[in-house]
């Protein structure tokens, strides 16, 4: 074992680094089922990327700017419930203004029956492949529909007339007529177009952090170092343990697990003080990805109930100019707006904040408002977003090679990478995780 910074190890049958929705579904799971847990996060908080703003010196209303709603399934519907968390039926119902933020050019919308027409067509090649419910299992050799440019699949299923409705929520993939369609496929997923049509839950207090309040004050200071950064990684040490060394401010603990969770994703940063071995290294060198950022912004006199999306006039699958502002969402409190802001390279938040105000003066040209400058209350960074490889690297069994990290050196997977960014999906594929892999794992350790 390398050198322990703690005469007394902190012992726990698994360790999770991350405490986002994948890490903190795993504790509480565990925990049920009758194992010792403890989370790492470098928050000081459990939530990930379920942000919510509570200051009634502004608002009566928790707003959030982060994830906000949920599809209604038995699996949102049964974590909640654990933790005696009622939930209410959720829909999208404000107006939509589509328009280029750099020309000004308005989108019109399509026809609807078309549109419709459309989606049904997507929704049926989804159906195709129900493999992609839950992970990452990819049959060999892969179909050459998931790998080749989504733009390509768009043209060879007619698709071109849903472009107005999917485009809108696919845009957080950049340039995504590039991208192999296994990506779009699972990002824009039957369960998620599902609940567009049909509608979504969440909690009825509208507070989506009540869910991670609560799992903090379950799992309690022995199962939580929170404000932690990981220093190291020891999982060749010894023969039954894996050993992780973080720090808080200057101090330094270690922890002992039989078993370790990763749940954040996988970038070669996002692993610094990680021992990773020469496959690990290999493969998630090869991701790419995305810098997503949110803002929730106080704009006086811009009306209430619209949307205003940033769509490229000038491009074939109307994808907008990056570094740019995606959309400009209402709330339930008049004069607080949602931005959501993506870029192809990291950004301080100054230039994020910069880059925001730039796009909401073509909201004020293209409104003829003349409303006050906007004042940030909140920013988000959901970095690194959306995590993916080229085409060539699918073909060639990169998530083989990937899902068959999956136990190896007692270490365990799961995040958005290893599945979608949809936190419901994100729940069914950690459940997958211990119940397919993390349990018998445990199982041995006992026997």
């Amino acid at each position: 074992m390398s050198s322990n910074t703690s005469p007394t190890p902190i012992t726990r049958d698994v360790c999770i680094i991350g405490g986002g929705a994948a890490g903190t579904y795993a504790a509480i799971r565990l925990e049920q089922l009758g194992h010792s847990v403890v989370v790492i996060d470098h928050k000081p908080r459990l939530g990930g990327q379920t942000t919510t703003y509570t200051n009634p010196d502004i608002t009566p209303l928790p707003i959030e700017y982060g994830v906000t709603y949920y599809q209604n399934m038995s699996i949102v519907r049964d974590f909640f419930g654990h933790f005696d968390i009622p939930l209410t039926y959720a829909a999208f119902d404000y107006k939509i203004d589509m328009f280029d933020f750099v020309t000004g050019t308005v989108i019109p919308a399509t026809a609807e029956a078309e549109s419709n027409a459309a989606m049904d067509r997507y929704m049926a090649q989804l159906k195709e492949y129900p493999y992609l419910r839950v992970g990452l299992e990819l049959p060999e050799p892969v179909p050459e529909d998931l790998v080749m440019p989504f733009g390509e699949f768009v043209r060879k299923y007619d698709l071109g007339a849903g472009i107005g409705d999917l485009g809108g929520s696919i845009d957080p993939l950049g340039h995504w007529p590039d991208l192999p369609a296994l990506y779009v496929m699972k990002y824009a997923n039957l369960d998620v177009l599902e609940g567009d049509r049909t509608g979504f839950v969440r909690p009825k207090g509208r507070n989506n952090s009540e869910l991670y309040g609560k799992a903090e004050k379950e799992l309690g200071p022995d199962g939580l170092l929170l404000g932690s950064e990981v220093v190291s990684v020891d999982r060749d040490g010894s023969a039954e343990w894996v050993y992780v060394t973080v720090r808080k401010g200057e101090e330094e603990r270690t922890v002992q697990a039989k078993a370790l969770i990763v749940a954040v994703q996988p970038s070669l940063d996002s692993l610094n003080g990680f021992d990773l071995g020469v496959k690990e290294k290999s493969l998630f060198g090869q991701f790419s990805n995305l810098f997503f950022y949110t803002a929730l912004v106080r704009v006086k006199g811009l009306p209430d109930g619209i949307c205003y999306m940033n769509r490229g006039a000038n491009d074939p699958f109307l994808i907008p100019r990056l570094p740019g502002m995606l959309v400009l969402k209402p709330t339930e409190a008049s004069e607080l707006k949602v931005a959501n802001y993506l870029s192809l390279t990291p950004l301080s938040e100054e230039e994020v904040k910069e880059g925001i105000l730039h796009d909401i003066g073509s909201i004020r040209r293209r409104t003829g408002v003349d409303f006050a400058d906007p004042e940030f209350l909140a920013i988000g960074d959901h970095s690194p977003y959306q995590l993916t490889v080229s085409a060539e690297a699918i073909k060639n069994g990169f998530y083989r090679e990937l899902n068959a990290l999956q136990g190896e050196r007692r270490t365990f997977y799961t995040a958005a990478t290893w599945e979608s960014h949809s936190t419901p999906q994100i729940w069914e594929f950690t459940e997958w995780v211990l119940q397919n892999h993390l349990l018998e794992s445990l199982s041995d350790t006992r026997g």
